[in-house]
């Protein structure tokens, strides 16, 4: 997107900026980064002209008084200007500078030649004193972009078939995937993405208000889907029962409310992509006076919320990681390894998911596959290479990269972001195809 706007593209943007109409997303960034010279060529030999004119005068007034005395006495009568003259050349000295606080024309003169010879001075006087010219609208219309940018307000047009980002605190997925193609899509979220300008604001308390303005703030019709990340970071694979962003039955909602809006402005329903784990629930439950009651309905989970809307696929990092595991081991017998307490979390779990997914072993060998409470424990076992066969399995990008330059080689890691950023890439070619 690094290119330079002509005049013309830059009055169209501030024009558009200045009507709230939408900008083209490969306008936003060249359009902010645009900045004008200070002062043409010409105009700068001018002002080198015109400060050595000024220079002589000044230095006549000031290093040498005597001298402009005695040009003040021999000069005509009429240099010594009005009272009323003076003081409305000193008001316009101080839109540009600093007042002179003299009646006699020649105090004036070392600014007169700046201002009326030096051709820069002229249109800096002009342009304090008439805002009007096409470079201070760019100006302006620059600033009130910055300031829509920062509020999460700003208007633009995507390319069709583009994403919907719905990211929750930090979602690094969403981040690589914006990283990898700044054009993807908005990020909608509650504060500005430090990664990406082109994003809306929107929090669940907005309610159905708040997501009708953020939608129409870009050209949402024309989108290709919508991606919803309830996940959080460090918890991307075998997460707890709580550990979420956002939980099922607000995920629900969230569905509820774009299947809602598509039908009420006559959009065909798009496709929505949601990241999160299947088997977290959202449980209700009803009582009477003898306890509770078993009702329909009671559990709300991605996996209910696929079967209930049309064209909803889950993309959950924690199959989507066994499955690459499962591919990898290629038959072989899967031992987990981690602390104690790594164990205690996730040993039973890990397990339990991969019978989910139809394992079993057919080979006598073994493959080891490492994940722990964090990374700093699995960063040991890579170190210390004391296992052969050892696959680890790691979420932290700082961790990831200070393996990679020395302890991992290719096929013998599974770095989970990475993993679930390429299958959503999939998907959305998929559902583009």
């Amino acid at each position: 997107m690094d290119r330079t706007l002509s005049k013309k593209a830059l009055v169209r943007i501030a024009e558009a900026i200045r009507k709230g109409d939408r900008l083209d997303v490969t306008d936003v960034e060249p359009f902010l980064n645009h900045e004008f010279p200070e002062t043409s060529s010409f105009g700068r030999f001018m002002l080198k002209v015109a400060a050595g004119i000024s220079l002589f005068f000044a230095s006549v007034l000031v290093i040498f008084p005597e001298v402009g005395e005695k040009l003040i006495e021999i000069l005509p009568g009429f240099f010594l200007l009005p009272e009323r003259l003076a003081k409305a050349l000193d008001y316009v000295w101080s839109l540009v500078g600093k007042p002179v606080g003299k009646q006699h024309l020649m105090y004036h003169l070392p600014n007169i030649i700046i201002y009326a010879f030096g051709v820069a001075g002229i249109r800096q006087l002009w342009r304090r004193i008439n805002k009007n010219n096409w470079k201070d609208l760019v100006g302006a219309a620059q600033d009130k972009l910055e300031k829509a940018i920062s509020e999460g307000t700003a208007r633009f047009t995507f390319a069709p078939g583009f994403s919907l980002l719905f990211v929750g605190e930090g979602d690094q997925i969403a981040k690589s995937l914006v990283a990898d193609d700044p054009t993807l899509g908005p990020t909608i979220a509650s504060r500005k993405p430090p990664y990406t300008n082109l994003w809306g604001r929107f929090k669940a308390s907005d309610g159905d208000e708040g997501f009708e303005r953020v939608l129409d703030q870009f050209n949402s019709e024309d989108a290709g889907e919508y991606v919803l990340f309830p996940v959080v970071d460090e918890h991307l694979f075998l997460p707890g029962m709580h550990e979420y962003d956002l939980p099922p039955h607000r995920v629900e909602i969230a569905v509820r409310r774009i299947r809602e809006y598509e039908k009420e402005r006559g959009w065909d329903k798009k496709q929505i992509l949601i990241v999160g784990d299947k088997e977290q629930k959202s449980r209700f439950v009803t009582a009477s006076d003898g306890g509770r009651v078993d009702t329909p309905n009671d559990e709300v989970s991605l996996r209910t919320i696929a079967a209930d809307y049309e064209k909803v696929t889950i993309a959950d990092p924690t199959d989507i990681t066994l499955r690459k595991i499962i591919d990898i081991a290629d038959g072989r017998k899967i031992l987990f390894r981690a602390s104690d307490q790594g164990a205690d979390k996730y040993g039973a779990e890990f397990y339990h998911r991969l019978s989910l997914l139809g394992y079993a072993p057919s080979k006598d060998n073994s493959l080891t596959v490492g994940y722990d409470i964090s990374d700093l424990e699995t960063e040991h076992q890579v170190v210390s290479q004391k296992h052969t066969e050892y696959l680890p399995v790691i979420i932290s990008r700082d961790i990831f990269d200070l393996l990679s330059k020395s302890y991992l080689r290719d096929g013998t890691y599974i770095f989970v972001p990475r993993l679930v950023k390429r299958e959503l890439q999939r998907l959305v070619a998929q559902d583009e195809g």
